[in-house]
């Protein structure tokens, strides 16, 4: 599907790639943006459909599903750059250490001078989550978008209309006594996970609630009544040397790193949200309960399409825009070896002759060694004689009179892919050229 847009640069209802085409071709329409592709019409259109942007928030990669009522229109995974901002604190802070150890000039104490507000996130943590939220708000650009439906992890599916929940409110949500039931039984096959009996099988807590367990799905098992009854609340190994099994395989898993990356985030990510949308919130469980209903492959915009109550639509497009976070450079003046010493020269401007490093360009080369066409980022010289970077190679020394700028850098990286089908988990890349 094609974003339009009208002549004041409202959104409006996306159409097919056959329609775009006609209309560009009919000179009723511009090309707007090529990442994510939209159109412009030249004339105004009131639109009054809204959709919904549904997310599965990750550590490292986000996936994103937009849908109306019916369909699902468009599919999305944002790579994050958390690793990369963290690796690059880490540096600065070893440097940053090292110079209290040289002969330097005295510099005044600062530790003092940091404050952190009440909701601080780490920068890494929370450059993962402003890429989500910075993004949906550069979609709601293209289409109108009202409703965000966003995987809160641990968290039930209360809605946030129902206001601030307290205790044992969270785990009380509206689904709890249908699917997290069923999803329990399923995940261990109808039978007792302690004696593998099918009679009077019910749910039960790994560590009792007497010894402050939770209702979260990984300390939740299936018993049978006598299992359950005779195990009281004991632990896993006492009761395992009670019945003389080893049952240590039924121990909690701790949280990873990278869930607790994600729930350090959730509550900054839905209060932004609140300001501008309707809100609802759905738990991983009954994400992958009703992504395995509709009998669809574990992918990133896959779980994102089955965040929230709703989750059965009619997927129109076969194609996956992957957006990668890469920053919009750096303060550093000039590059350092291993050592910390300058190799190169300091850098005397940021843009030459219009351009910027990193902006999307297409360049046509009329004759000499280099002829030809090319349509990459481009890393730019004080000297005019740029750099290309195709999704093959790296084209060197193209004239700034021979480019054109497609679109200015953003601060991500794009690529489109084929979406993955049920039938195939063969996933193959397309080049850049194919959007062209």
């Amino acid at each position: 599907m094609v974003f339009v847009i009208d002549k004041k640069k409202t959104p409006l209802s996306p159409t097919s790639n056959a329609k775009a085409r006609l209309l560009l071709k009919q000179n009723k329409a511009v090309v707007h943006k090529v990442f994510p592709f939209v159109i412009r019409l030249k004339k105004d259109i009131n639109c009054s459909i809204n959709f919904t942007i549904k997310l599965d928030p990750g550590s490292s990669t986000t996936g994103v599903a937009i849908v109306d009522k019916q369909k699902c229109l468009f599919l999305m995974e944002i790579i994050h750059r958390g690793k990369q901002i963290k690796k690059a604190l880490f540096n600065r802070r070893n440097i940053r250490r090292s110079r209290r150890h040289g002969n330097t000039r005295y510099r005044k104490m600062r530790s003092f001078n940091r404050r952190r507000h009440v909701n601080w996130l780490s920068p890494s943590v929370k450059s993962r989550a402003d890429n989500i939220i910075n993004i949906t708000h550069k979609l709601s650009k293209y289409i109108p978008l009202s409703n965000v439906a966003i995987e809160r992890v641990s968290f039930d599916t209360s809605e946030m209309t129902n206001g601030e929940l307290h205790g044992t409110q969270y785990q009380n949500g509206d689904l709890k006594n249908t699917k997290l039931r069923t999803f329990i039984f399923k995940k261990y096959n109808n039978k007792c996970v302690y004696c593998e009996d099918i009679n009077q099988l019910e749910t039960e807590h790994i560590l009792s609630k007497s010894k402050d367990g939770t209702n979260s799905t990984k300390n939740l098992v299936l018993s049978c009544r006598k299992c359950n009854v005779l195990k009281n609340n004991l632990s896993l190994k006492q009761f395992g040397k009670l019945i003389k099994k080893d049952l240590s395989h039924l121990e909690p898993f701790k949280t990873p790193k990278d869930a607790a990356i994600i729930q350090s985030a959730r509550n900054y990510t839905i209060r932004a949200f609140a300001k501008s949308y309707e809100v609802e919130t759905g738990e991983g469980w009954e994400t992958s309960f009703n992504r395995h209903e509709v009998d669809l492959p574990k992918e990133h915009y896959y779980d994102a399409l089955c965040v929230g109550k709703n989750y059965i639509y009619k997927i129109i497009t076969n194609k996956v825009l992957v957006m990668k976070a890469q920053g919009r450079g750096s303060r550093q003046m000039c590059r350092v070896d291993k050592f910390g010493f300058p190799r190169t020269k300091a850098k005397s401007q940021k843009v030459v002759e219009g351009f910027q490093t990193g902006d999307i360009v297409k360049a046509v080369v009329p004759k000499g060694k280099k002829q030809g066409k090319y349509f990459g980022k481009v890393a730019v010289r004080t000297s005019g004689s740029f750099n290309i970077t195709t999704d093959s190679k790296t084209i060197q020394g193209i004239g700034y009179k021979n480019c054109t700028i497609v679109q200015k850098n953003d601060g991500y990286s794009y690529y489109l892919k084929e979406a993955v089908n049920s039938s195939s988990f063969i996933v193959n890349e397309v080049s850049l050229t194919v959007v062209k």
